[in-house]
């Protein structure tokens, strides 16, 4: 299991392969420098991440501020009402909270453009594909937690702790301020201990159902007891007074007193590496992975104690990472699909608002998770409303008409994911052919790049450069006669509304919504 990949089979398919998985695909022009450096120096490069840390500037309002003052303002905006007026001091006070709410709407919109547009233009791809894999394993939500600041520091952990421990990354967790607010770690006193997060951190981010007991996570609540957040710097605050400290019976270990023993004794758990070997390769290659694949994975992390780096080099060099089986057959997540879009295109991504939109509207939004388990993926990510609006956002971004002005909708996602759209007869559902439009103002796109004017006036020569960029290699034979045949019917003069057309068309077939 996890044979690694002989040197001279290493060729562009693979290198758009590992430049789509470990970050969110490339131009041509990437893919084309992958295959020059060769498969080691390529892996190497991604893994180990460049020699100088990329750094990552907070916006400006992520800084830590004192929650104190913050009541206090509120009562001091209360009591500039006219005194004796109850109820004029209560609407003052509400009127603060209210304007407080919507600068914190504006900043959690503010963030989430932030990573995104990070996430499009990082020179380290993998720091930032593993700061959002580490955010749908350890997900939290700001629908909760309610503080921009507190989530972006959670995923400022992340990037930092990205490629590195796995155990350290889990105590950390354990004392992020967003983390314990989502999971009520706050409420957790020696007299009455909360389990939610006891639970949770063996159930979803270390050991899976099934390898604990319920006893189990009765001690790991007291282990967990008597973690804070500090009012006064929005940081971490142990409370020794509110903590149990006494000796407790977790995962067969008798002498358990904190939370760093007890994630000491999840580790120990034989468990817990392959938990994060299917969890790793799930994310990465594919799903189901085969029980030998999966232990010879969670023995690579047990032999470096958990160090990320070594995981992700065995499963980026080995010949499964780069099978049928794995290659082109992940359903892209709504922003695998936002960013790789932005990257493939070179062009930067929508406005903040109307870019968080369409990702609601596709079903994922980030910073806000549908739940503790985060989000599905796989074929959940798609349905008639959001294969329609991947199709409209096409057009949107490259500024042509809605791809299905008359024709049929396409139906919810069937068993098998490379045909996503399909007709009774078990046939792709033709896409009914875009009406390129005059913009407006002026097209984002540079598709004298993307389309060279020399290569316009032959279909099949414009259909395979174009192929080439947005599903790095041949379109399936049915949809490459589709394509040409509307340029044919175009005539001879293939202007920019053309080939933005045949863009959009080919962004509305199953195969662009792979990777």
């Amino acid at each position: 299991m996890l044979t690694p990949l002989a040197p001279e089979h290493w060729d562009a398919t693979k290198a758009a392969h590992l430049l789509n998985r470990a970050g969110f695909g490339g131009t041509p022009a990437h893919i084309d420098s992958l295959v020059r450096s060769g498969m080691a120096a390529s892996v190497r490069y991604l893994v180990d991440g460049p020699a100088t840390p990329v750094p990552a500037p907070a916006p400006g309002w992520a800084h830590p501020g004192d929650l104190q003052d913050l009541r206090q303002m509120a009562m001091q905006a209360g009591q500039a009402a006219p005194a004796g007026d109850p109820e004029a001091q209560k609407q003052a006070r509400q009127e603060f909270i209210k304007e407080r709410r919507r600068k914190e709407y504006e900043q959690v919109l503010d963030l989430g453009a932030w990573w995104l547009d990070r996430m499009r233009q990082s020179v380290d791809p993998l720091e930032e594909k593993l700061t959002l894999y580490w955010h749908g394993h350890f997900a939290t939500s700001v629908q909760k937690v309610k503080s921009p600041y507190f989530m972006w520091r959670q995923n400022q952990t992340f990037r930092e702790n990205a490629r590195g421990n796995f155990g350290v990354l889990v105590k950390a967790m354990s004392r992020d301020p967003a983390m314990i607010q989502w999971l009520d770690l706050r409420e957790s006193r020696a007299a009455h201990p909360n389990e939610n997060f006891s639970r949770e951190v063996m159930e979803l981010f270390t050991l899976g159902e099934g390898n604990y007991t319920e006893q189990d996570v009765t001690e790991g609540a007291k282990a967990f007891t008597g973690y804070r957040i500090d009012p006064r710097t929005e940081g971490f605050r142990f409370d020794f007074k509110t903590h149990d400290n006494t000796p407790k019976t977790f995962l067969s270990r008798t002498d358990v007193r904190d939370g760093d023993q007890a994630i000491d004794a999840i580790l120990a758990q034989p468990a817990c590496a392959r938990f994060l070997a299917r969890k790793l390769w799930t994310f990465f290659a594919f799903e189901n992975p085969s029980a030998p694949l999966v232990e010879t994975l969670a023995d690579t992390l047990r032999a470096n104690r958990y160090d990320m780096r070594p995981a992700l080099h065995r499963m980026f060099t080995s010949q499964e990472f780069y099978s049928p089986v794995a290659v082109r057959t992940q359903i892209k997540s709504p922003i695998q699909w936002m960013v790789g879009t932005a990257r493939t295109l070179e062009i930067e991504l929508p406005p903040k608002q109307p870019l968080l939109g369409a990702l609601r509207q596709m079903g994922q939004v980030p910073f806000n998770p549908p739940s503790v388990k985060g989000w599905d993926g796989g074929k959940a990510w798609i349905s008639t409303s959001t294969l329609l609006t991947r199709y409209n956002l096409a057009g949107s971004l490259l500024q042509t008409k809605n791809p299905h002005p008359s024709g049929p909708v396409p139906a919810a996602a069937p068993d098998n994911a490379d045909s996503m759209v399909m007709t009774d007869e078990g046939e792709p559902e033709p896409t009914p052919t875009p009406a390129p439009v005059s913009p407006s103002s002026p097209r984002q796109v540079d598709l004298a790049k993307l389309a060279p004017l020399e290569i316009r006036n032959d279909p099949a020569a414009l259909v395979h450069t174009l192929a080439v960029r947005l599903f790095q290699g041949s379109p399936a034979p049915k949809d490459e006669g589709k394509f040409v045949d509307y340029l044919k019917a175009a005539g001879p003069q293939v202007n920019d509304d053309i080939v933005a057309g045949l863009i959009h068309l080919m962004m509305s077939t199953p195969t662009y919504q792979l990777c």
